[in-house]
């Protein structure tokens, strides 16, 4: 709803009908998407935690999407509602080599000039070691603030 998505309408009937349009959109952004993976598997998700509040038109929009997608493009791709774990299965069965990474994430950006450095991090132990360092240092001032009120 906040970012003013089109519903997903696929009635040819209806005057607002878009979904010829909405799923050209769709494909070329999972066609992009594709590049990037090693597998057929794509995993797409919807929203983030400040979006899609309408639970009702949100899941008519996505049941719409899926139903019109199969019927259109199914022979290319299919879809269906899914869970990470389900994703985790699906590639666990593929014969595929996994690269590790050693480095760190920063920083993440979810728009240009927009990073998230911090939000997200793989450094757990500089965390823990900022956690107890500040505590200290609280714990500090408050022995000098006694000591001074003294």
């Amino acid at each position: 709803m906040l970012d003013n998505d089109e519903p997903f309408i696929i009635d040819e009937k209806s005057d607002t009908f878009n979904g010829k349009f909405e799923a050209k959109k769709l494909m070329a952004h999972i066609d992009e998407r594709k590049v990037h993976t090693r597998t057929n598997d794509i995993f797409v998700l919807f929203g983030d935690d400040f979006r899609y509040m309408n639970a009702f038109q949100n899941y008519f929009s996505m049941d719409s999407m899926i139903q019109y997608m199969n019927e259109h493009h199914g022979d290319k791709y299919f879809f269906r509602y899914s869970t990470p774990s389900d994703y985790i299965d699906a590639l666990a069965k593929k014969d595929v080599k996994w690269p590790t990474k050693y480095d760190d994430m920063f920083p993440y950006s979810d728009h240009p000039d927009a990073y998230w450095t911090g939000f997200f991090t793989s450094r757990p132990n500089d965390k823990e070691y900022i956690r107890r360092a500040s505590s200290n240092f609280h714990a500090s001032n408050t022995l000098y603030a006694e000591k001074v009120l003294d």
